[in-house]
């Protein structure tokens, strides 16, 4: 890499050559300080000038207790400067001295608050009791509440920083009030326009609380620094209230806010006295209708407008993070498995059963030379004899004891030790297999996670072409409605299709409200929009705005229970955003217990396809829920049809299910085979298949009940009912009562179920 070499006296620093790039983010960095330093030496002045009640002066020192690393000493420098120009005797001696103390310790223990806080405030009292035969008893006590008033203002600025909203930046807010509301410039006096401006500014955008908490601390600051301003302050207050009943168009809102202004102002007496307070309403008026609307509109607590935020990647971030999360889920789902293998696995047999009784009890027998060495193969053969007898009555009696071990002369003693080791033998086995159980369950569950957070990572990644045009109008549109959105982005997909998504403060809306908000949306965007999904997570609420896709589905579903009410077969039908999903689960058995597997299976694959979890990725959570619901063993078949509305593409995917069946331009055709459940294995053994459809055609999913006679029936009366043109209800209803009967002929009942879904085209408007 070439260096170039900057000198620094007699030393020299190699520094890498810069780029335009980094030079711009150099330059802007400068910038950034410079504008950091006006802003305290701005603030200092300030802090210097204002007087409270004509002999408080606490924002000198307190302002530099609180401002920021990288301004305080500029802060100090300007409160300087005001103290010595508005001069106070020896009072501002001890002001300057404290200053210059609390510069000195935060430069001496950075980022310390007490250190400077003692500093300032101990040289304060300590020069004004110095000078006490200069300023006297009330000089002491008002320096005594200067330190008092900036001990508290700097902590307030610490904690809570003037650069965001809060408590931090209405202590400005009262400094700079009360700097200019003490300065006589006749005929408008400066701190109230000001007031005027920047609390009408806020109105404007519709920031309620800080507008009213600004309006009550600037006209708190004008009174303190001049009483006669009191009625203007009031007149500050009522404008606030009255302007944000308009918020959002700066015209009505500013003729809101004049008129609440006029009802204190003009109560002024004598009458003449009013024209002061109505020249500053005025100049701050003036001054809020100069600003462009489009500043007016945004929110300035948002780091970007959401119009801006449209043409950026503002969700690479947040992909790259899930993208991390899920390669740290698979590569621990990865280690367990390799930690797994490479242990040494003890193999416990019935050579255990019988080490153990040796070790346990004829250690320490006499006879113990004459069993296990004179005797070995006869005693072997003993043990051996034994195994049957305990795995039939997994318990031993002395009576039970083969004629190999009959010799023994501790008969009751050898059958119970015997007993409690096969129990502890048997026990070890058991634990094993459950440990390795839920290795499988916990790696296979790690596995598909990762396998779902990198699929979401992909599709945060690449969220389509922006539009920013759209993203503005929409925004401003959202904005008009009193509701700025914290994020919009409107997008077009790899297909074309437009996708607008709006975030917002938490909010509620009626499915009428959504509706509208629907036509409102797509005439900004010139596309035809469904209703919003509405999606609410703790303080927002997003909604996602989809093109009307060209196809619709028609569902419709019947079942009849083997015995009883009480059916195993689960169905679950509904429409996601892009696409119609068709979700048959079947437990094993009939009954109560197969109906909870079932539901259990098509209730937890129809949560994690609303999510946007793949079928597999689904069917993979699904098989380890069902494997650790309980000790018994628990499976269900899972058969799904996800559909896109808006291509045909129809995936099929079925773990353990009966075949389903396709009619396409009347003709009937089976589509997938046979394999096992999910919940028996440690994996799913599923298939997939992709197929298309168009309008018109039927897709039919079955239990395995309804085959009883096989497919060819199904086949045919599928034909039948599309050539009559029966309704995805009538289709189910038919072959469920046809199976039926089919069923009761045979005298094999089982639980059977039919779910149709025919596609048909979407009317656009």
């Amino acid at each position: 890499m070439d260096k170039s070499f900057v000198g620094f006296g007699p030393f020299t620093s190699p520094l890498p050559v810069r780029n335009k790039d980094q030079e711009a983010l150099v330059r802007r960095g400068q910038v950034s300080g410079v504008m950091r330093q006006l802003f305290g030496l701005v603030t200092g002045l300030a802090g210097g000038w204002a007087l409270l009640y004509g002999q408080l002066c606490p924002f000198a020192l307190g302002l530099v207790l609180g401002l920021g690393e990288d301004c305080f000493a500029a802060c100090g420098a300007g409160a300087v400067l005001a103290l010595l120009l508005r001069g106070q005797g020896v009072r501002t001696v001890c002001l300057i001295c404290a200053v210059g103390g609390a510069v000195v310790a935060r430069w001496l223990w950075p980022r310390r608050y007490l250190p400077a806080m003692a500093a300032g405030c101990v040289l304060l009292m300590g020069s004004a009791f110095c000078f006490r035969m200069y300023i006297g008893g009330d000089g002491l006590l008002f320096s005594g509440a200067d330190a008092v008033l900036a001990a508290g203002t700097g902590w307030i600025l610490r904690h809570f920083p003037a650069e965001k909203p809060g408590a931090g930046r209405l202590v400005l807010v009262l400094c700079g009030a009360a700097a200019l509301g003490g300065i006589a410039w006749s005929p408008i006096n400066p701190g109230l326009a000001a007031a005027v401006f920047y609390t009408l500014v806020l109105a404007c955008r519709g920031k309620i609380q800080p507008a009213l908490s600004s309006a009550g601390v600037a006209a708190a600051g004008l009174c303190c620094a001049d009483p006669s301003l009191a009625l203007g302050s009031a007149g500050l207050c009522c404008g606030a209230a009255l302007g944000l009943l308009a918020q959002g168009d700066k015209w009505v809102c500013t003729a809101f806010y004049s008129g609440g202004a006029l009802l204190s102002m003009l109560a002024a007496q004598p009458p003449g006295m009013a024209f002061p307070y109505l020249g500053a309403l005025g100049a701050g008026a003036g001054a809020c209708l100069l600003i462009p609307r489009r500043y007016l509109l945004r929110d300035a607590s948002l780091a970007r407008d959401p119009a801006e935020t449209a043409d950026k990647p503002q969700l690479s971030a947040a992909a790259t993070r899930l993208n991390a999360a899920a390669e740290s889920l698979s590569s621990l789902a990865d280690t367990v498995n390799r930690v797994y293998e490479g242990l040494p696995h003890r193999q416990e047999g019935w050579r255990w059963v019988v080490d153990n009784t040796h070790d346990t009890l004829c250690a320490n027998c006499g006879r113990k030379e004459a069993c296990w060495k004179e005797e070995y193969t006869v005693t072997m053969e003993g043990f051996s004899a034994l195994r049957p007898i305990l795995e039939e009555k997994q318990q031993l009696e002395a009576q039970d004891l083969p004629g190999q071990l009959s010799r023994c002369i501790h008969p009751a003693a050898l059958s119970g030790t015997v007993t409690r080791s096969f129990a502890l033998y048997k026990s070890r086995q058991e634990a094993r297999v459950h440990a390795e159980a839920m290795r499988t369950a916990l790696t296979e569950q790690y596995s598909a996670v990762a396998q779902a957070l990198s699929a979401l990572g992909d599709q945060l990644g690449s969220p389509g072409s922006p539009e920013p045009y759209k993203s503005g109008r929409v925004a401003a549109f959202f904005s008009s409605l009193g509701m700025p959105p914290l994020e919009c982005a409107v997008t077009l997909d790899d297909l074309g299709r437009t996708r607008a998504a709006v975030t917002l403060p938490r909010a509620r809306f009626s499915q009428g409200e959504l509706s509208a908000l629907a036509g409102e949306v797509g005439k900004l965007c010139r596309r035809s929009f469904e209703t919003p999904q509405k999606l609410s997570c703790k303080e927002v609420t997003t909604l996602l705005f989809t093109e009307k896709p060209l196809l619709r589905a028609v569902f419709g579903w019947a079942g009849a229970a083997a015995r009883g009410d009480v059916s195993g077969d689960a169905v679950q039908q509904f429409c996601s955003p892009t696409a119609a999903q068709m979700i048959l689960c079947d437990g094993m058995g009939t009954g109560r217990p197969a109906a909870v597997d079932g539901n259990l299976a098509a209730d937890l694959t129809g949560r994690l396809l609303r999510a946007g979890f793949a079928a597999e990725l689904a069917a993979r959570l699904v098989n380890v829920a069902l494997a650790l619901k309980s000790e018994e063993e628990s499976g269900a078949t899972l058969d799904l049809l996800s559909v896109d509305l808006y291509t045909g593409t129809a995936r099929i995917f079925k773990a353990g299910a009966a075949p389903g069946f396709l009619v396409h331009e009347g003709q009937a055709r089976t589509v997938g085979e046979a394999g096992l459940p999910v919940g028996v294995l440690g994996a799913v053994s599923g298939q997939s298949r992709m197929v298309r459809m168009a309008a018109g055609d039927v897709a039919v999913l079955v239990s395995d009940g309804l085959l009883v006679d096989g497919p060819g029936w199904v086949l045919k009366q599928l034909e039948l009912s599309a050539a009559a043109g029966d309704t995805p209800q009538q289709i189910a209803q038919t072959l469920v009562e046809t199976a039926r009967a089919r069923a009761g002929q045979g005298g094999r009942p089982d639980d059977i179920t039919a779910a149709v879904l025919r596609l048909e085209r979407n009317d656009l408007p």
